[in-house]
């Protein structure tokens, strides 16, 4: 059993698949396996995926159902108790597992995981601020209260989050009934800080590609 599932929902993404897997695989945390789920994509996303070899790679292809009914199956098909979500054009460093381990060993009472994250417009990366949240860099700690600190940018972004995977049975899945990816993941973030508390750690550990092609 691996340590965390990287569940990685894939539609026409083939000119980012390849850069998004490599930062899995470039991990200084190792012990992983990658879910890909192959949600009926149209272009040669598939085949970009199976031209890199790694046995922690598995994939999965279903008919197109959108991404909550992809990630779900992601969920399903892991094998590990911590799962961690990445969008098929984004980007982690080299320190986001490792990260989400030392938030794990020192919060394990928390229900959603996150750190901070730049966002990538016109090549340029910009670095989120988040509301009654200290700046140093290094802070890590139990978020006070989610909605107040997510006022300015949101605490969590689904490409760095974790999720011990109980916690799926107790606040439910995605929901499939939100489609064409309009806020299922800000729903199910809602739902997880209603119970459990949330633990942020203020380290970059990747970046949301806003320049990616086939974007809502």
């Amino acid at each position: 059993m691996s340590f965390f599932s990287v569940v990685i929902p894939l539609y026409n993404k083939e000119n980012h698949i390849q850069k998004t897997l490599n930062s899995v695989l470039s991990q200084s945390f190792t012990d992983f396996e990658i879910i890909i789920i192959n949600d009926g994509s149209t272009d040669n996303s598939l085949d970009k995926v199976q031209e890199i070899k790694d046995s922690r790679i598995n994939i999965y292809t279903t008919p197109n159902h959108g991404v909550s009914k992809a990630r779900n199956t992601g969920i399903l098909k892991s094998n590990s108790q911590y799962i961690c979500f990445l969008d098929a054009d984004d980007f982690w460093y080299e320190n986001h597992l490792s990260q989400m381990k030392r938030l794990l060993d020192s919060f394990p009472e928390c229900g959603l995981f996150a750190t901070s994250y730049y966002r990538r417009i016109n090549n340029i990366l910009l670095k989120n601020k988040y509301h009654n949240i200290p700046n140093n860099e290094d802070w890590s700690g139990i978020i006070e209260n989610y909605f107040d600190a997510s006022l300015v940018n949101s605490i969590a972004w689904t490409s760095t989050v974790m999720v011990p995977k109980f916690i799926f049975d107790n606040v439910g899945f995605f929901d499939e009934k939100i489609t064409l990816g309009a806020g299922e993941d800000t729903d199910m973030w809602i739902r997880i800080a209603l119970k459990y508390p949330v633990a942020f750690n203020n380290i970059v550990t990747g970046y949301h590609n806003l320049d990616a092609d086939n974007r809502i």
